[in-house]
């Protein structure tokens, strides 16, 4: 007999009656492949709209989204960040439906990976007794946008016959720019690292062509190691790379002559991902011959060179944790 799956609702659609930290879910006690988190809302029907065009909407809803585990975040991230670490990871971006009516249902469906590949049985999170695995988030905007009437809800995939042997760790790391040149910035020690996904506070429609990931190294033990130095446009192309279509897959428009004519130029956004997001890989192949090792280094550091003074710049590591 094969292997079984099994997906369940772990928190069926609730509204998100006020803004703040909503209380811990319980996940399942089978192995865990991945979850699914979708945002609905209502929108008056009066309002016609692209599916994408609500996509930064949703992405504005919640924050420090988390799995945590006895206290330890074992995924962290806002919406956006954890859709390119996604995206990155397995190709997969986020899915929007559009049900018209009185007043429109839009919803908006995030996969967010304990795994390379989904439904892989050698990876996940091992069996854990009920309530070591939890689910939760903060709630910025209970009406994002257009939006009204926001409601979450949760899906797990578990692996039932599975013993996983590893599985992700995924966090978020932030750095407030002060000033402009190189400075760096600490990577975790004791796992491998798969991949870092780098968001950058600068967009590519200013006037200046400024970024923090301006030029990026990676060191260990004060040794350059994989990216001697790689240019921010070359680390964006990278993340494109893993994605198919990264240019189409969270929303793009055609030009219009006037309401009703299509001039069938096609036209990309430039206010959403993957602009912003690059990606630092060390797992091209996709079976770990390429992994960043970090056991028995005394710091492995990222060298980033800023053009720009200002903003928040984060960075995610995904870590490959060995069970037991």
């Amino acid at each position: 007999m094969g292997k079984r799956f099994l997906r369940t609702i772990v928190q069926d659609f609730t509204t998100l009656a006020a803004i703040g930290e909503i209380p811990l879910v319980d996940l399942g006690v089978n192995p865990l492949s991945f979850l699914v988190l979708t945002l609905r809302g209502e929108q008056p029907a009066a309002q016609v709209v692209n599916t994408f065009d609500w996509l930064n909407d949703f992405n504005a809803a919640l924050d420090n989204v988390r799995v945590v585990k006895m206290g330890e975040n074992l995924l962290q991230g806002n919406l956006p960040d954890l859709m390119m670490v996604t995206a990155a990871l397995t190709g997969y971006s986020p899915h929007g439906a559009h049900f018209s009516g009185a007043a429109a249902v839009r919803s908006m469906s995030y996969i967010l990976p304990f795994t390379r590949n989904l439904y892989w049985p050698e990876e996940g999170l091992p069996a854990q007794r009920r309530g070591v695995y939890q689910f939760g988030f903060n709630t910025l905007d209970i009406s994002p946008g257009t939006l009204t009437t926001l409601q979450w809800q949760l899906e797990q995939v578990e692996l039932i016959e599975s013993e996983p042997t590893r599985h992700l760790k995924i966090g978020t790391r932030t750095h407030s720019i002060v000033n402009t040149g190189r400075r760096r910035l600490t990577l975790p020690i004791g796992n491998e690292i798969m991949g870092i996904v780098l968001f950058d506070p600068e967009t590519e429609i200013s006037t200046t062509e400024l970024f923090f990931w301006d030029k990026v190294k990676v060191l260990k033990d004060n040794v350059e190691q994989y990216y001697a130095e790689s240019a921010w446009q070359s680390l964006r192309a990278d993340l494109a790379y893993r994605i198919q279509g990264a240019h189409l897959r969270f929303g793009h428009s055609h030009g219009h002559a006037a309401a009703d004519t299509e001039t069938g130029q096609e036209q990309i956004r430039e206010n959403r991902a993957p602009f912003q997001y690059g990606y630092l890989d060390f797992d091209p192949l996709r079976d770990g011959q390429y992994s960043l090792e970090t056991v028995g280094a005394s710091d492995i550091e990222l060298d980033a060179n800023s053009t720009t003074a200002t903003g928040v710049a984060r960075y995610l590591p995904i870590e490959l944790v060995k069970v037991g």
